[in-house]
C-alpha cells in the first residue's frame, strides 16, 4: 500500500519533534540513505547543538554516523508516520540498520515523541 507522504513532508513532520531538549537526550547522529532516489539525509541530533535535518550524507556534512539507515524513500515516510513498524522494517528487510543498535532505538523515541 503506498503512503499519501512525501519524504519532504516525513523530514518537516519530524523536524517539527527535535527540540534542544529532543536533541541533548537523542546524542545521535543518524545518516539515512533512500536507495530508490539515491538521496541522502542527516539527522545531527548528537547534543543541544545538533543541526537537525541536513540534506546530503553524513561524511558530506562533516560528520560521523553512529548509526545508518537504508530503506525506500516511500518506506522512510511509511515509518515516519506510523505506517511501517521499525521491527517490522527490519525483519523484513525493508530497512537495514548499520552501526550502533542500541542507539536505533533513539529513533524510535523520536518517532513516538
Amino acid at each position: 500500500m503506498k503512503t499519501k507522504h512525501t519524504v519532504s513532508q516525513a523530514i518537516e513532520h519530524l523536524q517539527s519533534k527535535l527540540s534542544f531538549q529532543t536533541m541533548n537526550q537523542i546524542q545521535t547522529i543518524f545518516g539515512f540513505h533512500f536507495k530508490d532516489i539515491n538521496e541522502d539525509y542527516t539527522l545531527d541530533a548528537q547534543n543541544e547543538n545538533g543541526r537537525g535535518w541536513l540534506k546530503g550524507s553524513p561524511a558530506m556534512n562533516q560528520l560521523n554516523a553512529t548509526i545508518q539507515v537504508t530503506l525506500t524513500s516511500e518506506d522512510f515516510a511509511k515509518l515516519v508516520f506510523g505506517e511501517l513498524n521499525p521491527m517490522a522494517g527490519m525483519a523484513t528487510g525493508r530497512m537495514w540498520l548499520k552501526g550502533d543498535f542500541k542507539q536505533a532505538l533513539k529513533l524510535d523515541r523520536l518517532l513516538k515523541g
